[in-house]
Parts: structure tokens; C-alpha cells; sequence
């Protein structure tokens, strides 16, 4: 299978059926040189193509035809297939490749003028700035030289000037260190009589220190033995210094103590005119006399278990409570504020802690039958009878003479009957 030389390779790979003609003859190129033929058993380029039945009517066209472009193949010349070809305008009766390629070559050749003039456009206009270029090159140099010209000028004259400046502050200063040099032997000679005369003063002051010397030291052994009885009178006072202190310090302990006793023994017995007013019923009274014997003495534990006592007759057991633990505080082991604690715990209902507290007065004081009492009491009303009654028979044992536990005995055994 043959193909028109602006046929490509892929055009044949892609399209098995692409119709050209093939010339078996031996015709004369337009070059002058001729092809020759080859037989029908040579091989094509594409062996898979068939040969088609339309040969006649390809050699028919081909007639009228001319050959536009001729190739060398394997067999004969390909020769253009004219209206067969995919490429051919049948309108125009011209081939689309080649006007393409005819359009391209006159745009390129549009595109090409239009650079040229583009080109002369700009060479002109580089040509004139060229020139102005070099005539502003020109004006610089000239008024370059004529700079240079004015400045070396100035500097030859400022030159000058610094010369006669020079020459003139020269002049000057050599004759003020004349003058200086002049001073200065003035001076020396000047300070030579001063230090002469110093030499004779300072020899006149070292006699005086002399004199000052000896004096001053018949004067410190003087003061050193004066300071000496000093330091003994100084001694001697502060051991009765000592002594003094020592004795107003005893004497302070003394009075303190005294005042001590004095109050508390004032404090005791307001304490005691309390308890006489709290078991006469006189409540209020014992409370002021039971607060100043507190005031008085702060630490007597007994005045606050009274004041306790005092504040549970009156049903204020908020203020009662904090005066038992206040004495509790003050004495852990007094047994009567726990026995006394325990039963304003009674009063409330709280009948563990009051229990707590009767075990606490119980264990501080062996003997105590009232404890007992207390706690068979509140043992009770938590229906705890065994242990009410225990608690009860150990108070008569301690005391026989204990009414309470007594009569609670006989209520029980009633009550089992």
C-alpha cells in the first residue's frame, strides 16, 4: 500500500483502507531521471492491504489527473489520487495541504515584512538616541574641564591662604612660649623662696610637735589612770547593779505572788458565795458572782463546773456545755465536769454521748456512785435494762445511802411483776 508523501506513517496504521495509485510504468520524472518498475509479486509497504476491485476507475482519473507529487516506493511511483484523497477540495478542485501550506508561507512572508520594518523603526530611533547621546556626552566633558579648571583654581588659593595662616600662627606661638618661658623662671625662682622659707617652717613645726608630743604624753598617762578608776568604780557599780535587779526581781515575784494569792483567794470566795446563792435558787446571782471570781483567777476549774451547774438549772445547756468543756480543759481529770457533761447530754436526749461522758467521770474516779446512777439512767432509756441495772447496783454498792439508785431498783422489780 502506497501513500502520498504529506501522508504520514500513523495515517497508514490508522487507516487500513487510505486510497492511493501506484504506476507500474516507467515514466520520465521532472527532474530527468526515471524510476523503474517493479512486478506484482514485490512486496508493499503494508502487505495486510488488499488490492481493490475499483483499479479501472483509479486509472480512469488518473487520466485526467496530474501528478502533483511523486515518491520513491517499493514498487512503481504513488502519484496524487486527486479526488480519492480525503485531502482533496472538491469545490475548488485543489488539494487542502497545499493551500495550507501556501497560506503559511504568505502569512510568514506578512509577519516577516512587518518584523523588518519594525527592525527599521528602531534602528532609526537607536540612531537618534545615539547622537543625542554623544552630544550630551560632549556637553559633560566640556563643562567637566571647566570644573576641574575652577576647582584646581580654589585649591591652589586655599592653599595659599593656609600657607600665610600657618607662617602667621607660627610667629605667634614662638612668642608665647617666649612669654611662657619667661613666667616659668619667675616662677621657679619664686618657688625656691617658698620652699626655702617652708624648709625653715616645717623645721619649727617639727620642734612644736616635739613639745606637743611629750605633753600629750604625760596627759595620756594621766588619763589612762584616771580611766583605770573608772573602770573600777564602773565594776563595782554593776555588781550592785546586779545585785539591785536581783532584788527588785524577787521583790516583783513577791508582790506578784502575793497578788496572785490575794486574788485567788478573793476568787474563792466569790466562788463560794456563788454556791450558796445556786443552792439557795438565787441562779442569776451565782452566775455574776461565779463570773467575777473567774475574772479574778481564769484558771480556778471549779468555777467553771459550778457556772456549768448554774447555766443547766436556768435550761441553757448550749452555755452549760461550754463551761464543762472549759473546766474539762482546764483540769482532764476533774470526774465531776464529765458526770456533770454526761447529764446535760442526758437532758438533750443524747444518751451515747451521755453514756460516753459517765464511763469518763466513771474511770477518773472509782468511787464516784453518783456516775453510776447516771449512767443505769441513761442505759434505760435506750432499754438497755441489764445494763441499767448493773450500773445501778454498783451506786448502792459504792454508796447505801444512794436514794436514787435505790428507788430505780425497786421501780424496776415492780415493773417486772
Amino acid at each position: 500500500m502506497k501513500i502520498c508523501p504529506l501522508i504520514t506513517q500513523t495515517s497508514i496504521l490508522d487507516d487500513k483502507e487510505l486510497l492511493v495509485r501506484e504506476l507500474d510504468d516507467v515514466e520520465p520524472m521532472s527532474d530527468g531521471t526515471r524510476t523503474s518498475t517493479g512486478s506484482d509479486d514485490e512486496i508493499f509497504i503494508n502487505p495486510s492491504s488488499k488490492q481493490r476491485t475499483e483499479e479501472s476507475l483509479v486509472d480512469e482519473i488518473a487520466s485526467v489527473v496530474p501528478v502533483r507529487f511523486l515518491a520513491k516506493s517499493y514498487r512503481g511511483r504513488v502519484e496524487c489520487l486527486g479526488e480519492l484523497c480525503r485531502f482533496h477540495d472538491d469545490d475548488a478542485r485543489t488539494c487542502r495541504i497545499e493551500r495550507l501550506i501556501a497560506g503559511e508561507a504568505a502569512r510568514g512572508e506578512d509577519a516577516m515584512a512587518g518584523v523588518l520594518a519594525e527592525l527599521e523603526k528602531t534602528w532609526e530611533s537607536q540612531r537618534k538616541s545615539g547622537s543625542d547621546l554623544l552630544d550630551l556626552m560632549k556637553e559633560m566633558r566640556e563643562r567637566n574641564e571647566t570644573s576641574v579648571t575652577e576647582l584646581k583654581t580654589g585649591v591652589e588659593r586655599k592653599l595659599d591662604d593656609i600657607a600665610s595662616l600657618v607662617r602667621a600662627t607660627s610667629e605667634e606661638k614662638q612668642k608665647a612660649i617666649e612669654a611662657v618661658v619667661l613666667t616659668l623662671d619667675a616662677k621657679t625662682d619664686e618657688i625656691e623662696r617658698k620652699i626655702d622659707s617652708g624648709d625653715q617652717l616645717f623645721q619649727t613645726f617639727r620642734d612644736e610637735v616635739s613639745g606637743w608630743k611629750g605633753a600629750l604624753a604625760k596627759n595620756l598617762e594621766t588619763i589612762e589612770t584616771g580611766l583605770g578608776e573608772h573602770r573600777k568604780l564602773v565594776r563595782e557599780l554593776s555588781d550592785n547593779h546586779t545585785g539591785i535587779m536581783n532584788l527588785v526581781e524577787d521583790q516583783k515575784k513577791s508582790i506578784e505572788e502575793e497578788e496572785k494569792k490575794r486574788r485567788s483567794t478573793e476568787a474563792r470566795m466569790l466562788n463560794n458565795a456563788g454556791v450558796m446563792a445556786y443552792h439557795n435558787g438565787q441562779y442569776e446571782k451565782a452566775l455574776g458572782l461565779f463570773g467575777k471570781a473567774i475574772d479574778l483567777d481564769p484558771a480556778m476549774t471549779e468555777t467553771y463546773n459550778n457556772l456549768g451547774l448554774t447555766y443547766t438549772e436556768i435550761n441553757e445547756e448550749e452555755k452549760a456545755t461550754e463551761a464543762f468543756k472549759k473546766a474539762i480543759s482546764l483540769n482532764p481529770e476533774l470526774a465531776a465536769a464529765y458526770n456533770n457533761l454526761g447529764y446535760v447530754f442526758y437532758r438533750l436526749g443524747s444518751y451515747k454521748e451521755a453514756i460516753e461522758m459517765y464511763n469518763e467521770a466513771i474511770g477518773r474516779s472509782n468511787d464516784s456512785s453518783s456516775a453510776y446512777t447516771n449512767l443505769g439512767n441513761a442505759y434505760y432509756k435506750l432499754e438497755k435494762i441489764e445494763d441499767a441495772i448493773e450500773a445501778w447496783k454498783k451506786a448502792l454498792a459504792l454508796d447505801p445511802a444512794n436514794e436514787k439508785a435505790r428507788r430505780n431498783l425497786k421501780r424496776f422489780h415492780a415493773e417486772v411483776k
